[in-house]
């Protein structure tokens, strides 16, 4: 039903009608949502035939105790309903994972432990390891930091030798262009897992 979808990257500032195109991803568009919108260095939207269907940020405005003083986090995932279960956050969390890396920071991500089918999926990964839990708002949190094995997969990956590739989704008939970094292959459980594991619904997370 849906082949072809077009990844973009961004690290502009978000002009404010963007923000409101952007807000409707998600359940929650509070003050702690701008802040991070306001503190990002990468934006990845995707969109089907210009219609905005999934995004996630790469930004530094951190709150979750993590014990990495350089660290970034990979948040505000979102996926619209009728998009979920294609590999679209497999992929853009590759993307953002692949930025955060090669700027010299340290990604983390924080998960809802009412999000089972995302920690159990970082929990098995090789790319990430569990750093601490805690407790926010009366909820069970798991700050998960990158691994020596993501530094090493990210080393690996082809640099880009152009200013446009094609990322493309399983199904998909033909390649779609999109912005700044190379295609990104599979890793391991890291690209199978997710794709098959991302929640029905969304949990707010930090």
């Amino acid at each position: 039903m849906f082949e072809n979808l077009n990844f973009s990257l961004s690290s502009l500032c978000v002009q404010p009608a963007q923000r409101d195109e952007l807000a409707t991803l998600y359940t929650v568009v509070d003050q702690r949502w701008h802040q991070k919108f306001d503190r990002l260095s990468l934006l990845v939207t995707v969109r089907d035939q210009g219609t905005l269907v999934a995004a996630g940020l790469v930004h530094d405005s951190i709150v979750a105790p993590t014990s990495s003083m350089n660290a970034v986090e990979l948040g505000c995932m979102a996926v619209r309903a009728d998009y979920r279960r294609l590999g679209i956050r497999q992929h853009v969390t590759s993307l953002r994972l692949a930025h955060a890396l090669r700027s010299g920071k340290t990604p983390i991500s924080v998960i809802d432990s009412q999000n089972p089918a995302s920690w159990a999926f970082y929990e098995r990964s090789e790319l990430w390891q569990r750093e601490r839990s805690f407790e926010h708002e009366g909820r069970l949190k798991f700050i998960y930091r990158a691994t020596e094995a993501a530094w090493q997969w990210a080393a690996d990956l082809p640099q880009a030798s152009a200013d446009q590739v094609a990322i493309q989704l399983p199904g998909a008939a033909q390649p779609v262009p999109s912005l700044a970094l190379p295609s990104i292959p599979p890793v391991h459980r890291f690209a199978a897992q997710f794709g098959s594991e991302d929640p029905a619904s969304a949990v707010p997370v930090m």
